[in-house]
C-alpha cells in the first residue's frame, strides 16, 4: 500500500505542478514521465514501484466502473435517445478522422513542395558553381 500511496503521492504533485504553471500538458502525463525518467536513470529502483504498479495494473477494471453505472443509472435516457447519442458520437468521430486526414494530407504537400523547392535551389547552386569552375578553367 505505500507504493501505491508513492503513486498517488506523484500523480498528485504532478497535477498539482501542472496546475500552477498552467501547463497545457495534463498532470498525469507530466508525472508518467518524471516517473519513466526516474526509473530510466535508476532514481527510483523499479522494485519500489513494481507492487504497486501491478496493483494498479490488476484492478484498473475497478476504475470503469463508475462510468458503467452511470450508464445503468440513466438506462431510461439510453433507450430514448441512445440511437441518436450513438449516431452524435459515431458522425463526431468520423468528421475528426476526416477533418485530421485532410490537414495531415495538406501538410505533407505543403512539406513536400517546400523539400522540393530546396533540392532544387541546391541543384542550381551546385551546376552554378560548375559552371564557374569550368569558366575558370
Amino acid at each position: 500500500m505505500l507504493q501505491v500511496a508513492v503513486i498517488c503521492l506523484m500523480a498528485w504533485a504532478a497535477h498539482a505542478v501542472a496546475t500552477a504553471l498552467h501547463s497545457p500538458i495534463p498532470g498525469s502525463v507530466l508525472g508518467l514521465a518524471v516517473v519513466l525518467l526516474a526509473l530510466a536513470l535508476k532514481i527510483i529502483p523499479e522494485k519500489a514501484l513494481q507492487l504497486g504498479a501491478a496493483w494498479f495494473i490488476g484492478d484498473l477494471l475497478l476504475f470503469f466502473i463508475p462510468p458503467m453505472i452511470s450508464v445503468l443509472k440513466y438506462e431510461t435516457l439510453l433507450k430514448q435517445y441512445g440511437f441518436n447519442i450513438l449516431l452524435t458520437i459515431v458522425l463526431g468521430v468520423i468528421s475528426v478522422l476526416l477533418g485530421t486526414g485532410f490537414v495531415v494530407d495538406r501538410v505533407f504537400r505543403f512539406e513536400r513542395k517546400q523539400h522540393l523547392k530546396r533540392q532544387l535551389v541546391k541543384h542550381q547552386r551546385e551546376q552554378h558553381l560548375a559552371e564557374q569552375v569550368s569558366a575558370e578553367k
